[in-house]
């Protein structure tokens, strides 16, 4: 049987924890059935360090951290389960962040980067949209029309079906020249974008694109 993570990398689990005790007083890592869990009061802070305001939260550890993003709950019942509100309205995960991009991040297995980036900025959005003010670093729209626009921020490219094919190219193991180019101008990829597909390929490793694949409900070929 293959351990969970906090078993099978103990130093990360450490270093996990570590960061919780230094950073962050009024949270706690908890492990219940061998899932890890970080609860407790979660402070929303200004630019000068100064606390705005203060969330209950549930972050849950997927199995494969940090090959997966966190999962980040309000706990305290503040936030409605709705869509403007960036929460999942049949689970009630919040979505602070399109989880590929977390995933490209060099820093993806510290606690307290995501603490400090999409947590923080996901909160701050919540109070800021109670005062009626916009979100504060922009909003994504909902559902897979936000994740075509994240994806297509990646590969450079606004149509849904152009966005599919370049992340089919970036899951493959390799590129082959004589395919058709995904850019639409039916030239083949050797003649047109391979050299900024190889490129790409050195910015989005191929496990990422598969998952991105998933998530849009593509299964990878």
């Amino acid at each position: 049987m293959k351990k969970v993570w906090h078993k099978a990398k103990p130093d990360l689990f450490r270093s996990v924890a570590a960061e919780i005790d230094v950073g962050y007083h009024d949270l706690r890592v908890v492990i219940e059935n061998d899932v890890v869990y970080i609860r407790g009061s979660f402070p929303v802070k200004d630019d000068s360090g100064q606390i705005l305001d203060r969330f209950l939260i549930e972050i849950q550890f997927p199995d494969d951290f940090p090959n997966s993003t966190p999962i980040l709950r309000e706990t305290g019942g503040r936030i409605p389960w709705f869509s403007d509100r960036h929460v999942n309205r049949d689970t009630g995960e919040a979505c602070p962040i399109v989880p590929e991009e977390w995933l490209l991040r060099s820093d993806r297995a510290s606690i307290a980067a995501f603490l400090a980036g999409p947590v923080q900025n996901f909160f701050l959005g919540q109070i800021l949209f109670e005062h009626g003010e916009p979100w504060p670093f922009g909003e994504r729209k909902h559902g897979n029309d936000g994740l075509f626009q994240s994806y297509g921020e990646w590969v450079g490219a606004k149509e849904p079906a152009k966005i599919r094919v370049y992340l089919e190219y970036l899951s493959r193991e390799s590129l082959k020249g004589h395919w058709e180019c995904p850019c639409g101008s039916q030239q083949k990829l050797r003649n047109c974008h391979l050299e900024e597909l190889v490129e790409l390929r050195k910015k989005i490793p191929s496990w990422i694109a598969k998952r991105a694949l998933q998530r849009l409900g593509f299964s990878h070929k």
